[in-house]
């Protein structure tokens, strides 16, 4: 029996496949085992200051990891995943993993919900799951899709052999929009890194007719002065510079050591819950 909101709109052209979470135990056996073998640096000035302006604190990081070890219920959360609908589809020979709430109203309005790093489709099931109490199939004014980008959680990582961008994830869930039925038109949301993907559907994608941003990066327009700024647009960019001073280490490794910094996170869970 099919899950409530399943039910593709008859202009989709693929049926995607059915998905399930089903992580083995012999995979979370060694995820537990990785946990509890996982050293902690030694003790030093800047992992011992409690308001973090170094960064995450060594006991901070020994609770999370006593918490992950002792209370953490991955069946739980297996569970509450797998309690809405999942499919995967070939884009691009891209495997994309995307969880759904289908309406069966025919002036129902496609959302595409963007995640971006270090999230995934999980920050967005809370408000699903909203929908989803408070509408039936039939009254849901809503089509909301949620896809996983590549090389997050359940689709796939990206070809080897170019550099993957932001313009083309783009290209990709536009087309995952058109396979779902919805190449007259459809909303994109994006925050974060999504941000940057629903500004590129906005701008290179016709199907994607308007776009909704929580993050918009961009510099100062030129020509405007401090003088002439309201006292909270002064204090906005006073927050801009505290952090690209302070709190934009993590993005200067990514953008300019990827691979390095990948090595470290997919060897140790405690690294990656550090970072």
């Amino acid at each position: 029996m099919s899950q409530p909101f399943s039910t593709l709109p008859a202009t989709a052209r693929i049926p995607p496949k059915p998905f399930t979470v089903a992580i083995p135990k012999e995979k979370l056996a060694d995820m537990e085992t990785l946990i509890r073998l996982s050293k902690l640096a030694p003790d030093t000035y800047e992992n011992s200051q409690s308001d973090m302006r170094y960064g995450v604190t060594t006991s901070w990081l020994v609770s999370m990891r006593d918490q992950w070890l002792k209370s953490y219920n991955w069946k739980t959360t297996e569970d509450r995943i797998n309690s809405f609908p999942q499919w995967t589809a070939e884009v691009e020979r891209l495997n994309i993993h995307f969880v759904g709430l289908f309406s069966e109203k025919p002036d129902a309005i496609p959302i595409l919900l963007i995640h971006g790093w270090p999230g995934s489709f999980l920050e967005f099931l809370p408000i699903l799951d909203m929908f989803r109490q408070e509408y039936t199939p039939s009254t849901l004014p809503y089509h909301l899709i949620v896809p996983s980008l590549p090389g997050y959680t359940f689709s796939s990582g990206p070809p080897l052999d170019r550099n993957f961008t932001t313009s083309d994830i783009a290209r990709v869930l536009d087309q995952l929009m058109k396979d779902l039925g919805f190449e007259s038109g459809y909303v994109a949301q994006g925050g974060d890194i999504g941000s940057r993907v629903a500004r590129s559907l906005a701008v290179d994608h016709e199907s994607c007719k308007a776009v909704h941003l929580n993050v918009c990066f961009m510099g100062r327009p030129e020509g405007i002065l401090d003088d002439s700024l309201e006292a909270s647009e002064r204090d906005g960019i006073k927050r801009m510079e505290e952090f690209r001073m302070m709190g934009s280490g993590y993005a200067i490794e990514h953008g300019t050591r990827p691979s390095t910094i990948g090595h470290v996170l997919a060897s140790n869970p405690v690294a990656l819950l550090a970072w």
